[in-house]
């Protein structure tokens, strides 16, 4: 089960699994029965603080990585929009960079694929990485980097549908 849909319907679920050990505690706990409800309503409630916790903690790990990567993007995006720009002959530093910006996009791909950001984030991303793949520079380092294999996975079809 997709733990976004535990975070999302977390009180529902923990009300139909408590209510359900209730009842079975009730039904066949004999002399420990009140000692098995209780034991049912802890591990209820344990759920519910277990969920909320890992809910706060995934969501402190979405702020870190999204400022991280808005952070090392905002370092990059004056020069890469310099090179966008460029007609003539594309300098070592200047494909460092571009392969450095791609390097970022696959690292927020693979944090996007665990399921650490958020949709709407990412769609947001996809479009700016299909801003830049349109424009010369970028799509020709971009076809000569993406054979090396090292974007974990990250493919321009990736991009498009993550970009849709």
């Amino acid at each position: 089960m997709n733990r976004h849909i535990i975070f999302k319907h977390y009180w529902w679920i923990g009300l139909l699994l408590g209510a359900i050990a209730t009842g079975l505690a009730y039904l066949f706990g004999g002399s420990d029965r009140i000692g098995l409800i209780g034991t049912s309503i802890a591990g209820t409630l344990g759920f519910y603080y277990f969920v909320q916790q890992q809910k706060l903690a995934e969501t402190q790990l979405f702020h870190n990585l999204f400022s991280d990567f808005n952070a090392r993007y905002d370092k990059l995006n004056g020069p890469l929009a310099q090179i966008a720009e460029l007609t003539e002959h594309l300098s070592n530093s200047d494909r460092n960079l571009i392969v450095d910006y791609f390097n970022l996009c696959a690292e927020e791909y693979l944090f996007y694929t665990e399921g650490y950001i958020h949709r709407d984030v990412w769609r947001s991303w996809c479009r700016g990485m299909l801003w830049y793949l349109r424009r010369h520079p970028f799509r020709d380092v971009w076809h000569e980097e993406v054979k090396t294999e090292s974007f974990y996975g990250l493919s321009l079809n990736a991009i498009e549908k993550g970009a849709a």
